[in-house]
This record gives structure tokens, C-alpha cells and sequence, in this order.
């Protein structure tokens, strides 16, 4: 069995060498400028082994297409099976594909030219793919039409135009890296260009609804600026600062053993920063280069990429119940992690993978305090002369000293007739721990998506609470 097994294998794998070296000959040359011999020399094999898995040019050049595309409605069909918003399901399939087809850059050159016909050539079940993948943002389409989240539009037409912009951003960037920091953020401008261009108008206004936002401008300067441009007017009262740890014995530990961790788990942009100047104390910050980095949450990924590191693997979910399913699929039983955190950080990573015999060492690497009165003493002022009608919470500490900030003796009291949005399950959870309840909730654990929420919320209501 063990034989058949690796005969299994290695036949996979020879079909796989053959099309991906194919994949590039035809990216590169017209395919009547491709033959057999090209292909077997450039994969370093005899001619006739090729004929082995495929019959024809023909047969590899459309296997190629196929095989991929399929691959992409696969991965984009289970993205649809979880229950999500409909511009959940659009920014899923806008930002998926566009990452795909770079992914993927020689198969998306040779789609390119099948898709435009520059190439002679028949196959119904490509073709039937490609109208399988439009169809698929047809069906979101015609559901927020439904649903009056987008214009009524020419579904047909309004398919082709949107996966040709997504083609259109593919070819500008080519040539970088999965992980470019330009590259991240083209691709949310390119989400934010097709939600703008179908998105039924009135949706997009906040104009007279007030948002307190109870974070730094640091944290969340982009979003802040993205509530003005819909027209509300933003308090942004900072309810924590970082300070070092109380100690930085277990860290320092950890980096004295740094090469024998096989992962790093990075849960946010504090930790990234903290645990570089940790390692640059110890001269080690190029160490981490050489390390399979996760990182959890968009922010966290940026300010890696910032630091010049790459980031091997970004899990979809954000909060951190669902991302443990994610990660115990990609990290093995017995390999190490080391999980720099926040000092009064959640645990549930480190219990989760613990459970499947995945080595955690957590160590803080940071620790929340509250800011003084004197910090924020202005912004409390401008408070008091308004009337709030969202408040934003984006984890258990902001609202605890926002309490405290503001002298709350009953929070239940004082939140009873007030609308609360917050950024995920932890924090919701919290808050109505204290007999609150929580109006606004994204499904996505991001604040690009809880913004969404917050639009949906006051195009239901207004601002009537």
C-alpha cells in the first residue's frame, strides 16, 4: 500500500512539474510557438513522458486554465457557505480573485488570452468555467440588488465591468511581491472603487450622526478619516496607552531559545513593534527574517511589512475562536510557537493549540494602562457638549476606561438608552456582561466591516435610537 501510495505521489507531482513549467512557456509565447520538445526540455524530462498525462498541446495548454479556474470557484464557493453580509461576499470574491490571479501570474497571462479569444482554440468546459466565476458575482450582485444595497443595474453588464476592473489591477501589479505594502493597499482601493460604483447612494451618508471612537488616531487614523468623508462628525477619545510589561523576564527567556521556535504569532501591531525593540536590545531583530511569521488582522500584517518581514501566512478569521481553526491546520503537532502578547492578553490561542500538542510560549510584550484625565481632558470636553449617538468599542480595556475616564459609577445606566457598536464577540460579550446591550456587530472582526455595520445601522434607523 505504502508503494502504491508513493507511485500516487510522484505521478501527481510529474503532472504538476509539467504544468506549471508549461504554465510559463505559454505566459511567455504565443502558443504556436510552444511544442512538446520545448516543454520536455524545460522540465527536464523525455518527451514522450509528457504524453504519459496529456495527449496533446492542446490538452496541457487547456488543463492548465481549467485546473486553475477550478481552483478558484472551489476556494470561492466555500467562502460563500459561511453565512456572511452581502458586501462581506462581494469584498470575499473582489479581493480573493484579484490575490489569486497574482498568485498565480503565468496562468493568469494565459487566461488572459482565452479570455479575449486571441487564441483560437475551443473548450466548452472552460468556457462553461468562465461563466461559472461570473456567475458567481452575478448571484451577489443580484442579491444586494434584492436586498436594495446596490443600484439596480444590468446584472450581465455589471459583472463583466467589475472583473474587468479586478483584471485591469492584476496587470498593474504584476511585478510585486504578494505582500507589497502598496499592493495591500491597492487592492482595498479597488474593493472601495466597485462597492462605490454599484452601491445605492444613500447608503453612503452619515451626515449629523456623531461616533465616538474610543482609540488612538494611531490605530485608526484610516477609518476616522472615512467616517468624516460620509459626513459624521468623530470624537476620538484615547482610552489606553502602552507601556512596557511589568517584566520582560519570559520575552527575554523566549529570545535566548529564539532559534528553536518554528513559528511567531504576532496578534497585533503592538506586538510587532514591541518585540522588534526587544530583539534589536539583543541584536537579533534580523533572526526574525528567517522565521514563519502569522500574522492576525490586516494592521498586523502592515506594520510587518512595514518592518520589512514576511508574512508566510495571514488566517482569514480575525477573532480568536475562529482563527484557532485555522491555525491548527496549519501549524503541526509538536512544532514550537512563540506568541509575543499584550500582558493582559486573551489566552485562548494558547490553550487551543496547546489541546492539539502544539508547543505555546506566550509572553507579554506590552501591557495596557489608562491614560490620565489631564490626557484627554479635552476631548472629554468636547464630549460633554455634544450628543453621542454611536459609541465605539473595540476591545473589553476601551470600554472598562472609558468607565473610568468618564466616571461612570453604573455603565447599565448610562448606556441604557444608547447605541454601542463594537468590533467582535470578546468585546461584546464584555459589555453586555454588565446588562448592556450591544446594537452593532460586524461578522468580520475588522474595522473596514464594523464601518459597513454602522452604515446598515443608520440607513435602518437613522439616527433615532
Amino acid at each position: 500500500m505504502k508503494v502504491k501510495i508513493e507511485q500516487q505521489t510522484y505521478k501527481r507531482d510529474k503532472r504538476n512539474l509539467i504544468l506549471d513549467i508549461s504554465a510559463k512557456l505559454f505566459s511567455e509565447y504565443e502558443f504556436h510557438e510552444v511544442n512538446m520538445e520545448m516543454i520536455a526540455h524545460a522540465a527536464g524530462i523525455a518527451k514522450g513522458t509528457i504524453y504519459n498525462y496529456f495527449k496533446s498541446k492542446e490538452d496541457v495548454y487547456f488543463t492548465i486554465n481549467e485546473t486553475r479556474l477550478e481552483k478558484l470557484i472551489s476556494e470561492l464557493e466555500k467562502k460563500f457557505e459561511k453565512e456572511a453580509s452581502i458586501i462581506e461576499n462581494l469584498r470575499g470574491f473582489v479581493i480573493h480573485v484579484f490575490m489569486f490571479l497574482l498568485k498565480y501570474k503565468d496562468f493568469f497571462l494565459i487566461f488572459q488570452r482565452t479570455r479575449l479569444k486571441k487564441q483560437k482554440l475551443k473548450s466548452k468546459n472552460l468556457e462553461d468555467l468562465i461563466q461559472k466565476l461570473k456567475d458567481l458575482l452575478a448571484n451577489i450582485l443580484k442579491e444586494g440588488i434584492e436586498k436594495k444595497e446596490f443600484k439596480v443595474l444590468d446584472i450581465c453588464f455589471t459583472a463583466d465591468i467589475i472583473l474587468g476592473m479586478i483584471y485591469s489591477g492584476v496587470l498593474r501589479n504584476l511585478d510585486r511581491d504578494l505582500h507589497d505594502e502598496r499592493l495591500q493597499r491597492e487592492r482595498e482601493e479597488l474593493f472601495g472603487l466597485v462597492l462605490d460604483t454599484i452601491r445605492t447612494k444613500e447608503k453612503t451618508s452619515l451626515n449629523n450622526i456623531t461616533i465616538l471612537i474610543t482609540r488612538t488616531k494611531e490605530q485608526s487614523e484610516n477609518e476616522i478619516e472615512k467616517l468624516k468623508r460620509l459626513g459624521a462628525k468623530v470624537i476620538q477619545i484615547p482610552t489606553i496607552k502602552i507601556i512596557p510589561p511589568s517584566s520582560w523576564k519570559a520575552c527575554d527567556d523566549a529570545i535566548k531559545e529564539f532559534d528553536s521556535f518554528n513559528y511567531i504569532v504576532f496578534t497585533s501591531a503592538n506586538s510587532v513593534e514591541w518585540f522588534i525593540k526587544r530583539l534589536e536590545l539583543f541584536e537579533k531583530a534580523d533572526s526574525l527574517k528567517d522565521k514563519k511569521i502569522i500574522a492576525i488582522g490586516s494592521k498586523t500584517e502592515k506594520k510587518l511589512l512595514e518592518s520589512d518581514l514576511h508574512v508566510h501566512y495571514r488566517p482569514e478569521k480575525f477573532n480568536s475562536e475562529k482563527l484557532v481553526e485555522e491555525l491548527i491546520h496549519f501549524i503541526q503537532k509538536d512544532e514550537k510557537v512563540l506568541l509575543p502578547q499584550s500582558e493582559i492578553g486573551n489566552d485562548l490561542i494558547e490553550k487551543s493549540l496547546t489541546k492539539h500538542e502544539i508547543h505555546v510560549c506566550r509572553v507579554p510584550v506590552y501591557t495596557v494602562d489608562i491614560p490620565t484625565f489631564e490626557d484627554v481632558e479635552e476631548q472629554i470636553r468636547e464630549l460633554n457638549q455634544s450628543e453621542v449617538d454611536i459609541y465605539v468599542f473595540t476591545s473589553p480595556s476601551t470600554f472598562d476606561n472609558f468607565c473610568r475616564l468618564i466616571r461612570i459609577d453604573s455603565p447599565q445606566k448610562y448606556f441604557v438608552d444608547k447605541v454601542i457598536a463594537v468590533i467582535g464577540p470578546t468585546t461584546r460579550k464584555h459589555i453586555e456582561s454588565f446588562g448592556i446591550e450591544v446594537r452593532i456587530e460586524p461578522e468580520v472582526s475588522t474595522f473596514e466591516m464594523l464601518i459597513e455595520e454602522i452604515i446598515n445601522f443608520v440607513d435602518r434607523y437613522g439616527n433615532k435610537k
